[in-house]
């Protein structure tokens, strides 16, 4: 397992038993900051009881991560819904997507809300 790999699976680790996130669960996404062109933003992550999770996100979802938070850039999409998107294919994969436990996008990932 490279070193990555094993910080990958403590990110995980730490967002499915630490922060106790289920398929049920809500995360809300503070978006932070907008670039000028509004081609990226970054965004910062919370848990239901406001616990700050936006670091084990961006390690999970190979997103960069500074004191602002996590930076996703592109155009034509809802970003916050990439972000709960991705974050919910990292953390229990395609199988598991497949299921209607899930709240948000009609049942297929984590229910979010922005602030």
């Amino acid at each position: 397992m490279t070193k990555k790999e094993r910080i990958k699976l403590e990110a995980k680790n730490a967002l499915l038993n630490d922060c106790k996130i289920k398929p049920s669960g809500m995360i809300f996404i503070n978006i932070t900051s907008v670039s000028r062109s509004g081609m990226s933003r970054r965004m910062r992550v919370y848990t239901l009881d406001m616990r700050d999770i936006t670091e084990e996100v961006g390690v999970l979802v190979d997103c960069g991560v500074n004191d602002k938070g996590i930076s996703v850039t592109g155009c034509g999409m809802d970003m916050t819904f990439w972000l709960a998107d991705h974050l919910t294919f990292a953390l229990w994969g395609a199988k598991k997507r497949t299921m209607k436990t899930f709240k948000g996008n009609g049942g297929s990932c984590l229910d979010w809300k922005c602030l």
